[in-house]
């Protein structure tokens, strides 16, 4: 339990910048606001897969997925397109922000994070 607030604290204190960079561009991001009241923001590269702002996100070196293009396990591997636009997730399901999936009445859950299993947000975002 600890270590879950441990880790949200963490979170919440890398995403609440309100411009991320990438390389040379800089994107506004949108906030959100998780159950607590605590604005948190999770935006994913489209470059390399990784949230914005983090020190993964287009780092050099990065193991390329062979089937995506973008860094191998990364959030956004296999679940969004490379060079497609930025995405957010959603805090409530971990889906892309706007899409079908996202908080789609009878989805699965994880059993370790509460989000919707196999979301690019599953397990690595405080839902």
């Amino acid at each position: 339990m600890i270590r879950l607030v441990l880790v949200s604290i963490v979170a919440l204190a890398m995403f609440s910048v309100v411009a991320f960079t990438a390389g040379c561009e800089t994107t506004e991001a949108t906030t959100t606001t998780t159950a607590s009241g605590a604005t948190a923001e999770y935006v994913v590269c489209s470059h390399c897969g990784e949230f914005k702002g983090s020190e993964a996100c287009c780092a050099e070196g990065a193991e390329e997925c062979a089937k995506c293009g973008l860094a191998k396990g990364s959030p956004g591997c296999c679940k969004i397109n490379k060079d497609g636009g930025d995405v957010t997730l959603c805090n409530g399901c971990g889906h892309v922000k706007g899409t079908d999936e996202c908080c789609a009445e009878g989805a699965k859950t994880c059993d370790k994070c509460g989000l919707a299993k196999g979301s690019p947000g599953c397990c690595k975002i405080g839902g």
